[in-house]
């Protein structure tokens, strides 16, 4: 158990001892430094993180670049960013029709997400933060996430994002239709490498 005058903890964690859990998700923008958390208290799914990107864009990155008209992330080749399924690319359609920006998606290859810069300039300074003691609840994730900084003058904002998200949804009827109109797949990789249209 801890305490702030009794600092003691379990050597392990165990899910049945935890008031509820979190899912961090990061969005870095490489070119200020400066990186956006969101901590959700649900599942970490395609639509949490397209939930995430468009609230992002519209607090903070629409007034950075008013001119936009190609949104680009990087991200990882499996989980809620998995190249393979097909919820992943319905959700990012969607996303493009809310935003209206074009989408230009690059996967990193399976095991090579350490070389996608989210995970060494916020997502590790993001860990360093948390070290230390147990994250005692979402309120103290977010207040020790927001301390979050570096040399080179990395800033971190932190939302608490509460919705409810399923897992195991499933794509539409008309979704390969829509794939053949918006999704444009790169001659190279196009397994990994695609750009989706507004329209």
């Amino acid at each position: 158990m801890y305490s702030k005058d009794n600092p003691k903890a379990y050597d392990n964690d165990f899910q049945t001892f935890a008031e509820c859990q979190i899912v961090p998700h990061g969005i870095y923008d490489i070119s200020r430094n400066v990186g956006y958390i969101s901590i959700g208290t649900s599942h970490d799914t395609s639509e949490f993180v397209c939930d995430n990107i468009e609230r992002v864009w519209n607090e903070h990155l629409i007034s950075e670049y008013p001119n936009a008209e190609t949104l680009i992330i990087l991200c990882d080749g499996g989980g809620s960013n998995s190249s393979s399924h097909h919820i992943v690319k319905q959700d990012l359609m969607s996303l493009s029709l809310k935003l209206n920006l074009k989408i230009l998606v690059m996967h990193y290859p399976p095991y090579c997400s350490k070389h996608n810069p989210i995970e060494h300039r916020l997502f590790s300074q993001i860990s360093r933060s948390w070290n230390g003691e147990p994250l005692l609840s979402i309120d103290n994730a977010v207040e020790r996430a927001k301390k979050t900084t570096t040399s080179k003058g990395l800033f971190v904002h932190v939302a608490v994002n509460s919705g409810v998200y399923p897992i195991k949804r499933k794509v539409t009827d008309d979704y390969k239709t829509l794939v053949k109109h918006r999704i444009v797949f790169h001659k190279t990789l196009p397994k990994w490498n695609y750009l989706i249209k507004t329209g």
